[in-house]
């Protein structure tokens, strides 16, 4: 194995060139024969350029793939005086804009497509026997293909990554929010996932959000697009049951980041109050690129701490969809 993530990697490519999806490039373990990685990389990003400046020479009219030699309007001065338009020159158009549409699209999926390599190639998570549904991946590629912008693309390689290491982690309803998301909203969101724990963002620490640019109000709209629920509901709490039959123990995982809460009495209950997560929401979030705020997840931990908990904070490296590994746990003191 060269690379953490290679079979996850090997996976995405068998899965994308049985269905003909991110066709403009060639299954990375079949094109890096011979050549470095690095380098396969650089002449991919290379190909997809000069595709891109193809799309946009056809489009503009300054390359025609389908040829014509004649004005798309004509005039016959010998016949009429008013112009006159030429059907079979409008169809030739409407083919090179196809053309370059088609191009275009192509380039957006592949943009995706390398995204989600890269994120999978640094994964050490388990390669799942599940297959991704070939439903959700043709309404992938058509949503992939409309985005131009590297931000939204490299989301939509984020979905693709996260589908491919968990089959069933992204809805068609998802998709279909992701798919009016602005650029604005994404980055919002993004902000928004650094204080995610275990799927709720905790009440009574507004200042932490504040400084990352989230206020009340941006709550409000959070939730008016359905990404949050119970703002406005002061009393939600949730409350979490021990993992361990003897004692009580609960991991309240945050991104890369894990609260290890620990009390011999397993009739202990940690509860907090929070504004909950909804099912997209929690979708949407896990996309986001930001790591956990260490100074946010320090005081929730010294929160507990106070309780009468004994807590530790370390790092999360998931194995698959419900498991994980808890490394570097670090005792949390007052």
């Amino acid at each position: 194995m060269e690379f953490p993530g290679e079979k996850l990697v090997i996976k995405m490519w068998e899965t994308l060139t049985e269905k003909g999806i991110g066709s403009a490039l060639q299954p990375w373990h079949e094109k890096r024969l011979g050549e470095a990685k690095n380098q396969v990389r650089r002449n991919e990003i290379i190909m997809l350029a000069e595709a891109e400046k193809m799309a946009a020479d056809i489009k503009a009219g300054r390359l025609k793939p389908i040829d014509t030699t004649t004005p798309l309007i004509s005039v016959s001065a010998q016949e009429r005086i008013e112009p006159t338009i030429s059907l079979p020159d409008i169809a030739i158009t409407a083919a090179n804009i196809n053309v370059s549409e088609t191009i275009r699209k192509e380039v957006n999926v592949s943009k995706a497509v390398l995204a989600a390599e890269n994120i999978l190639a640094n994964e050490e998570q388990e390669v799942p026997t599940q297959n991704v549904e070939d439903d959700w991946l043709y309404s992938w590629r058509e949503n992939a293909g409309k985005v131009s912008s590297e931000e939204l693309q490299d989301l939509w390689g984020r979905i693709l990554a996260g589908e491919i290491k968990n089959p069933g982690s992204y809805s068609f309803r998802t998709m279909e929010f992701l798919k009016g998301l602005s650029k604005d909203e994404a980055e919002l969101i993004s902000k928004l996932a650094q204080f995610v724990v275990d799927g709720s963002i905790f009440r009574h620490k507004d200042t932490f959000l504040e400084q990352s640019g989230i206020s009340f109000n941006t709550l409000l709209f959070l939730q008016e697009i359905g990404v949050v629920a119970g703002v406005e509901a002061t009393g939600l709490h949730v409350t979490w049951n021990s993992l361990l039959p003897n004692s009580y123990m609960k991991a309240l995982v945050s991104n890369n980041k894990v609260i290890v809460l620990e009390h011999d009495d397993v009739n202990k209950k940690a509860d907090a109050g929070v504004y909950q997560l909804t099912s997209v929401g929690r979708q949407v979030l896990a996309l986001a690129s930001f790591g956990s705020r260490d100074d946010y997840l320090l005081s929730i931990a010294q929160d507990y701490v106070k309780k009468g908990y004994k807590v530790k904070l370390g790092d999360w490296r998931p194995l698959n969809a419900t498991r994980g590994q808890i490394l570097n746990p670090q005792e949390v003191k007052v």
